[in-house]
């Protein structure tokens, strides 16, 4: 559909609406033509979708249409937010919070502190300050009202919020809710998530074994065999950390060679040939330095070299120092990327 088309046609019907006098009419088309302005991106339609969203409010006021007036302060905050316009953001946020309240919907003051949150949380400046919005606001109204799908959502951003943040404490506690929700609603893809992001949060705070465990588990509701590349994907960049956690993290060269073998046999699958280069780099290494296994050292670094040859990589250093250190986590988002 063509925006700009749609909004000369919402044009004239504000102005038949305006015509008729009927402001309930001109409030919703003001609105439709907010929305179609924010969605074009660009600064000046951000200016037009805040001027529809004001003249919108006005009438919203006037009809004492709560629900309708508490979104328009919203969005007019949203769009303050955009614009860079920071001292403006959290006075129209507040205006629409005490709407919302006001009615004594806990329904809609969810939904509201929720879209607050999610103004900070895909924005780029101070998204520190969606937490208090929902683990303050939204997420005690979501528990009371019984609203599990809302809880089991609002508990996934917090978790990859403060990740963000690097709150991990804190962020084990949402995970683990966010885990036994997902289970007893049997969302086995939210399951796999959370059972990922607690690999990620134990594997932060030092606790290999337990990182270990998890990243299984998030494994073991994978289907088998895989269905789609991105599976595939998945299963190398897992099983690749996992041999990380066991060769850096606790110096088990052995039990690591065996994930790395399993990150292999994926990676080959899927004919990713950095992922194979960075396997036999790391077998290599293993079988040079730790096991002592010459033969199969020189099979795996001819394998690296023939990679290394193709991707126009120069050197290969088997070196087991820049090798043996603690590993970094790898966020979901990134895991299942190719």
């Amino acid at each position: 559909v063509n925006e700009a088309q749609c909004i000369i046609y919402n044009k004239y019907q504000l102005f038949l609406a305006r015509k008729m006098s009927d402001k309930v009419l001109e409030g919703q088309i003001l609105e439709t033509i907010s929305h179609l302005y924010l969605s074009l991106g660009t600064e000046r339609a951000y200016r037009s979708a805040l001027e529809y969203t004001k003249r919108s409010l006005g009438i919203f006021i006037d009809l004492q249409q709560k629900e309708k007036e508490a979104n328009a302060w919203l969005r007019a905050g949203r769009i303050y937010y955009i614009l860079g316009q920071k001292e403006l953001v959290d006075l129209y946020i507040q205006v629409a919070q005490d709407t919302a309240l006001s009615t004594g919907d806990s329904h809609l003051g969810m939904d509201l502190f929720e879209a607050a949150g999610d103004i900070f949380f895909n924005g780029t400046a101070e998204r520190e300050k969606a937490v208090s919005f929902y683990r303050d606001r939204a997420l005690p109204l979501a528990v009371k009202t019984g609203n599990i799908m809302a809880e089991l959502q609002l508990c996934n951003k917090l978790v990859e919020l403060l990740l963000h943040l690097k709150l991990y404490e804190e962020s084990l506690e949402y995970a683990k809710t966010s885990l036994a929700l997902s289970v007893s609603l049997g969302n086995h893809l939210n399951e796999r998530v959370a059972y990922h992001r607690l690999a990620c949060i134990y594997h932060h705070l030092g606790q290999c074994e337990l990182a270990e465990h998890f990243y299984l588990k998030a494994l073991s509701l994978c289907s088998s065999p895989l269905e789609f590349d991105e599976e595939a994907v998945y299963y190398v960049k897992v099983y690749l950390t996992l041999g990380d956690i066991i060769f850096y993290d606790l110096k088990d060269p052995f039990d690591a060679c065996g994930y790395y073998h399993l990150a292999l046999a994926a990676a080959m699958d899927l004919g990713n040939k950095k992922a194979q280069l960075k396997i036999y780099t790391r077998l290599a290494i293993i079988y040079h330095n730790f096991l002592v296994d010459r033969e199969l050292s020189l099979f795996f670094y001819q394998k690296a070299r023939t990679f290394a040859s193709e991707l126009n990589v120069r050197r290969i250093n088997l070196a087991p120092d820049q090798f043996y250190h603690t590993t970094s986590w790898i966020p979901f988002k990134m895991i299942t990327e190719k």
